[in-house]
């Protein structure tokens, strides 16, 4: 069972029964309602726009509305359920990203810190891992992710501050399970080295 993160709540879906609207919401979006295309919207920019914050996008609201763009574009053709949708929403935002990347590299730009690749299994226990995914702060955690791998920001970040399960962010990164939860637990055991670092200092 996926640990319940503890996040800021306007990184958050709604309610309950906000969820149980969800399907209802889809079908009239796709069937062009602006109500429903205001709601989804409401839902889902500002958890594309803190990803894409945490990935390093500059414009990051540009990018978000370019993705809620390239949903209710194609949101006709979307076949499943809530955490189907958010899967597919998610997905789409990690391309997004990953083109705004490339095209970033074609041109000169200066890099900001050191990159680490991480290539050592950190050994955590279960517990340790849903403790640190609660109580990491979210401003804390994406000021710390440029200390990860992309494959260990991109899992922290869908964890914490898109709020998907393994098996979300597992289909999105195009990866199994296990090594979601193992990239997890490194890049979990590099911010708590980073925290226990700048205590010391």
């Amino acid at each position: 069972m996926s640990p319940r993160l503890q996040i800021s709540g306007k990184y958050r879906m709604s309610d309950n029964a906000g969820e149980s609207r969800h399907p209802e919401l889809v079908d009239a979006a796709a069937a062009g309602e602006s109500w429903a295309f205001t709601e989804l919207y409401r839902q889902y920019a500002h958890r594309v726009k803190a990803f894409a914050a945490s990935r390093r996008i500059e414009d990051a609201d540009s990018l978000a509305n370019d993705v809620m763009l390239r949903v209710f574009q194609n949101l006709p053709g979307f076949r499943g359920d809530q955490a189907g949708f958010e899967s597919w929403v998610f997905t789409i935002a990690r391309n997004r990203i990953i083109d705004a990347h490339r095209a970033a590299q074609r041109r000169p730009q200066s890099v900001d810190g050191p990159w680490i690749d991480d290539h050592a299994d950190v050994g955590a226990e279960a517990s340790a891992e849903d403790e640190a995914l609660e109580t990491f702060g979210l401003d804390d955690t994406i000021a710390r992710l440029n200390r990860l791998t992309d494959d260990q920001r991109d899992v922290i970040a869908l964890r914490m501050i898109a709020d998907l399960s393994l098996e979300q962010v597992a289909s999105i990164v195009d990866k199994p399970v296990t090594a979601v939860k193992a990239l997890q637990r490194r890049g979990l055991a590099r911010l708590q080295r980073q925290i226990l670092d700048e205590e010391v200092s």
